[in-house]
């Protein structure tokens, strides 16, 4: 049989200060070392763009027969393909989180 003791409380356990805490509407300042929302947005919509423009040069190049791999080819739009879903899908949480504060009453 085993010994049961009992929960020892975890001592010294430090919960990470949140800067403007219980300070709402006052909080005025940003840290420049992090990005924006919107900038997060632009630059992942950008990513996507080129991988996309990146897949549809290397297929006019392999029916220009500029390139002969086709598997390069195919990475290429596997790429740009799995980046355009997770945009969508980020999208899509985007839109059902503001749906979901939209239904949150005041």
């Amino acid at each position: 049989m085993a010994d049961f003791y009992p929960i020892q409380p975890i001592n010294g356990l430090k919960v990470p200060e949140v800067p403007g805490l219980g300070q709402l509407g006052k909080i005025n300042h940003r840290d420049k070392n992090v990005p924006s929302f919107s900038s997060v947005l632009q630059n992942l919509f950008q990513d996507v763009n080129s991988m996309q423009n990146t897949a549809q040069q290397s297929v006019q190049k392999l029916a220009t027969g500029e390139v002969k791999d086709i598997h390069q080819v195919m990475i290429a739009m596997n790429e740009a393909d799995i980046t355009f879903k997770l945009m969508m899908e980020i999208r899509n949480k985007l839109v059902s989180a503001y749906k979901q504060l939209m239904k949150t009453p005041l």
